[in-house]
């Protein structure tokens, strides 16, 4: 399976960088993988064991806004390094939703009958004052 990091804040935000089949370095180094500034040379490397996605971090690192120095990794999980924030790409499957929908609150029927009651009331009460007026 082929993954993918793809930059959402940082300098590279917007690029998409492939994983290698075995490991991954992320780094400042000339000779990372993925090379960003900002980063320490050997930051971070992401190893694939055919199995398990796995993040090991040298430096500064969290997956889902928890600090990690080693982590298992999945689909939509976002990592940051440094100031650099990515989110994990799997093709073919789809991350777990980050937002969880929620049931809109139902109104009861009474409510609203209790609202069209004070509706007509006060449709009511103005076509009196005005005819009384006449």
């Amino acid at each position: 399976m082929s993954f993918r990091l793809k930059a959402a804040s940082g300098g590279a935000t917007g690029q998409t960088f492939d994983l290698a089949d075995e490991a991954t370095s992320i780094g400042s180094d000339e000779n990372a993988h993925i090379r960003l500034d900002g980063l320490r040379p050997d930051h971070a490397q992401i190893r694939f064991d055919g199995t398990t996605l796995m993040l090991h971090a040298e430096s500064d690192a969290w997956v889902n806004g928890s600090p990690v120095a080693r982590q298992p990794l999945k689909s939509g999980d976002e990592i940051r390094l440094g100031e650099h924030r990515f989110v994990l790409q799997a093709p073919g499957l789809r991350p777990p939703s980050v937002l969880q929908q929620t049931d809109r609150p139902r109104i009861n029927p009474m409510t609203w009958v209790a609202i069209a009651a004070v509706a007509l009331g006060g449709a009511g009460a103005i076509i009196t004052f005005v005819l009384s007026r006449l």
